[in-house]
Order: structure tokens, then sequence, then C-alpha cells
């Protein structure tokens, strides 16, 4: 009996697993991840006012009922769809964690990679999102309970990459809040002016952040009973 080459061993696998039927959960997941990545093209293409359900119904080639059997309604599914963005971008930067250097230039490493996430797609398209929550009393709830999550979420993330020194800080969380608030800021004004002066904010705050840290760890301590 001859016996199969070590290749055709891989191939057969291969046209096994291919020919194996999906399971219900499996197509779901199938199901739900095309229509996240045809929110998030057609709100980094068309913006928020033309990202209808029907256009990401489209773009993801389901049906009606399946759109609205994962997302009831246009909100969760905007929402869902900067989730999955940010979820995309994490894990990118969770992916380059083994590349950081240590010490002193790893938190200002870190922090750079921070204001790369405010620099590209997934801010414009939260902006735009916040813009449409202030008049919108459905999407509102939905992006603010969601904003929550993805701010606990980087702070989880950011300890990570920081690294065992910073991430233990006391005064992390609050350094970290006021970095997120500065850089909103700074990228807002970034959507419409080029400023160079904004990178160099970002350099000067670098240089601040350990002392932020060590003033936010006192004001934390104080404050405890």
């Amino acid at each position: 009996m001859q016996v199969p080459a070590p290749a055709d061993s891989t191939r057969a696998a291969e046209r096994s697993r291919r020919a194996a039927p999906r399971t219900q959960q499996q197509r779901r997941d199938e199901t739900r991840r095309a229509l996240l990545d045809a929110a998030v093209e057609s709100l980094i293409e068309v913006g928020f006012a033309r990202t209808t359900t029907l256009e990401v119904q489209r773009r993801a080639s389901v049906s009606r009922g399946a759109l609205l059997h994962h997302f009831p309604s246009k909100a969760e599914l905007l929402v869902a769809a900067v989730d999955h963005l940010a979820f995309m971008r994490g894990a990118q930067l969770k992916a380059l964690a083994a590349e950081l250097p240590e010490g002193r230039a790893r938190t200002d490493a870190v922090l750079d990679l921070l204001w790369q996430c405010f620099s590209g797609e997934f801010f414009q398209v939260a902006m735009e999102l916040r813009t449409a929550a202030r008049t919108d009393p459905e999407l509102r709830p939905v992006l603010v309970a969601a904003e929550r999550a993805l701010r606990d979420r980087i702070i989880g993330q950011a300890r990570t990459l920081f690294g065992k020194d910073v991430a233990e800080h006391a005064g992390l969380e609050r350094a970290l809040d006021l970095t997120l608030q500065l850089m909103i800021g700074a990228a807002m004004t970034r959507v419409l002016h080029e400023d160079s002066r904004l990178r160099e904010l970002i350099d000067d705050w670098k240089q601040l952040f350990p002392t932020v840290l060590t003033h936010s760890a006192s004001k934390r301590r104080k404050a405890k009973p």
C-alpha cells in the first residue's frame, strides 16, 4: 500500500476541512463579522450620514432578516462597528508589544502608539458617531455605554503595554485618563488643521507623563479615608 506524501496528506486534510459543514454558530459568527466589516467599510468610505442599514446589508451580501437578527437598530450596528474597529486596532497594538523597548523608552513608545490610535480611521469614525449622538436619542445611550467599556479596555491594554513598573503605578489610571483627554482634543484639532505643533504637544506630554503619574498617585492617597 502506498503511503501518501506529507504534502498530499496536508492537502487531503485541507480538503476535508473545507468539506466539513459549518455549524450554525459558525454561520452566525461569519454573518456578524461580515456585517461589522461592511459597516466599518461604509463608515470609512462614505461617513455616518450615508451609512444606512440597507447600505451595510448590500455590502455584506446578507438578507434583511439576518441583519435585523444581529442588530435590531442602526445605532446598535454602528456602535458595534466602532467597537469592532477598536478591537482590530487593539490586536495590532498587542502584536507590537513584543517589539517595545525597555525602561523610559518603553513609556514614550506606548504613548506614541496611543497617539496613533487618535490619528487614523478609528478616531474619525468615532467622532462622527459622537456628533450624531448629540441629537440622536437612540444612538446616544448605546454609544455612551460602549465608550465606557472601550475606556476600560484601553486602560487594561495600556497596563500590558507599559510593562510591570508603570502598570502597577498607583497613579496610572488617572494619568491615562488625562492622556486620553489630551489626545482627543489634539486629534479633533488635527481633523481640520495639519498643525506641526500637535506633534510637539504630544512630545511635551511624554516628558511630563512621569510627573503626572507621581502627582496622580499622591492625589489618590490623599483621597483615601
